[in-house]
């Protein structure tokens, strides 16, 4: 438990010494929910929450899909991984960092949601229920996150994370309710179609155990993926 500790401290002083990488991730999703996702009425609640998820999504992906594509060649890098460290330990301590920065993140979102009431209309049960769904929801896209970052090419992670980010956010609802039609399909099983899901049915005190299946799947999908691929980066260079 020390070593994660440890791992989570080292990480997140790394990051916060770095502003290019979350001022842009604070700012974008409370620009966002500012000029399109603030609502009044029996909708505001789930837009908040909605709004969190993509501010906690563009953490987790970016954080991990660009961050780690970009410093897998970082000497620093380089060095962590001669040390004795499992691969479980470097990624738990990843997806550990990531919603620490997650949750520092959100605070923007949530100080306007409660500036304009969104956030008061969601009873204390439904905060407790939609703040669990946002940290489930977190850590399957962190998973997804790692293993993007471990698998893309250096020069392909920003463009494929985004080409990522953008359709994932708006197929899974997370601007607003969206009607599919036909294609309706995408959002039932995509990862933030179900996020979404799970989020709404916490707001309202139930568990969506559908959409708590397809996340399970992904995060078992994309957690086994994110180890391969760190343990393949780690022979590539020291084996």
């Amino acid at each position: 438990m020390k070593y994660l500790v440890e791992y989570v401290r080292i990480q997140f002083l790394e990051l916060l010494r770095l502003p290019s990488f979350f001022l842009p991730l604070v700012a974008l999703p409370a620009v966002f929910y500012l000029m399109a996702g603030a609502r009044s009425g029996p909708l505001a609640g789930i837009s908040l929450f909605s709004y969190l998820a993509f501010a906690i999504m563009g953490t987790m992906m970016f954080q991990f899909g660009v961050g780690i594509a970009a410093n897998r060649n970082d000497p620093w890098n380089l060095y962590l991984l001669t040390l004795p460290a499992s691969s479980r330990l470097r990624i738990g301590s990843q997806l550990l960092t990531g919603l620490v920065f997650a949750v520092l993140f959100a605070l923007p979102l949530l100080a306007i949601g409660l500036f304009n009431g969104a956030l008061l209309s969601i009873s204390p049960a439904g905060l407790g229920m939609g703040a669990a769904a946002l940290l489930i929801g977190g850590v399957v896209h962190g998973a997804l996150g790692l293993a993007l970052g471990y698998w893309l090419p250096v020069r392909g992670a920003t463009p494929i994370t985004s080409l990522l980010y953008f359709p994932l956010s708006f197929v899974g609802g997370l601007f607003g309710p969206v009607d599919l039609g036909a294609l309706q399909v995408l959002h039932d099983f995509s990862p933030t179609g179900a996020w979404t899901d799970l989020i709404a049915g916490a707001l309202a005190g139930s568990v969506p155990w559908r959409a708590l299946l397809v996340l399970g799947i992904y995060f078992l999908l994309c957690g086994t993926a994110a180890v391969l691929g760190y343990r393949r980066v780690e022979q590539t260079q020291y084996r």
